[in-house]
């Protein structure tokens, strides 16, 4: 039984991360002197709350939505779908493939020769054939996600034990019946982390794919504040997007926690 301390410790934990990450932030930002170059938290929380809901100069440029709410929406919605999409391909495929050697043989070279093809690469040329719009951003995260979870969940199919099955097979468990009650509970907890990479680095493809174009988006004012130079307002946004995507990943560590229980 654990003890009720017990809980709270990851909490006071991660308040230490916080704190000494801010201190030690604020010390450098103090060394160098100059909040043009690097910004101390305190400038930065400033710039936040200034900046949030919205600025005139950038609208002044061209920006029709600059507030911060309607950019962060655009781009966790559009990486979540594109997630969700890839995600959803990606984990029967490589299920699929871990049980079936000439389809491993076919996909497993072209998924890692695309899987270590760079973003920025494969960004421009989406841009083109698609446009700048929503469409080529969700392609590239959807794509980078199918890859990573095929991959992953192909290697978690393929860790179990042969013996497992066949126990399983002896018993009188069909292939699907195998899959449902040895196949999957076997591999879920490797799926959940791959998945939730898979989320953190999709939201952060996103917003460098909004770097090289896009009408709308975290990666799109921060394209234009990095033009002006305005370091703090980068950084605000920069760490507002990450935030949001620690957010979604805690939910999905509670939406899946109780599946996973049998761990401990």
């Amino acid at each position: 039984m654990k003890r009720a301390g017990g809980a709270a410790s990851p909490v006071f934990w991660a308040a230490i991360g916080v704190l000494g990450f801010w201190g030690l932030w604020e010390l450098v930002a103090l060394g160098v002197g100059n909040d043009a170059v690097l910004p101390g938290p305190r400038v930065v929380l400033w710039e936040f709350e200034h900046s949030a809901g919205g600025d005139r100069g950038l609208e002044f440029l061209g920006i029709e939505h600059s507030d911060y709410p309607v950019n962060l929406a655009w781009t966790v919605g559009t990486a979540t779908a594109a997630w969700l999409i890839g995600s959803a391909l990606g984990v029967p495929a490589g299920l699929a493939a871990a049980r079936r050697q000439w389809l491993r043989d076919v996909t497993e070279p072209v998924l890692f020769v695309f899987g270590a093809v760079p973003v920025l690469v494969v960004a421009p040329l989406l841009l083109v054939w698609f446009g700048a719009g929503p469409l080529s951003k969700l392609v590239l995260v959807a794509f980078y996600c199918f890859v990573v979870v095929a991959l992953v969940a192909q290697s978690a199919a393929l860790n179990l034990p042969p013996a497992t099955e066949e126990y399983a097979a002896a018993l009188g468990l069909g292939p699907r019946a195998r899959s449902r009650a040895v196949l999957l509970p076997s591999a879920f907890p490797a799926i959940v982390a791959v998945l939730r990479l898979a989320l953190a680095t999709g939201i952060s493809l996103e917003a460098s794919a909004e770097l090289l174009g896009s009408r709308v988006g975290v990666g799109r004012l921060v394209a234009v504040r990095a033009q002006q130079g305005n370091v703090a307002s980068v950084l605000a946004l920069s760490i507002t997007l990450g935030l949001v995507a620690l957010a979604l990943d805690t939910t999905i560590r509670v939406a899946v926690a109780p599946a996973l229980r049998w761990r401990e």
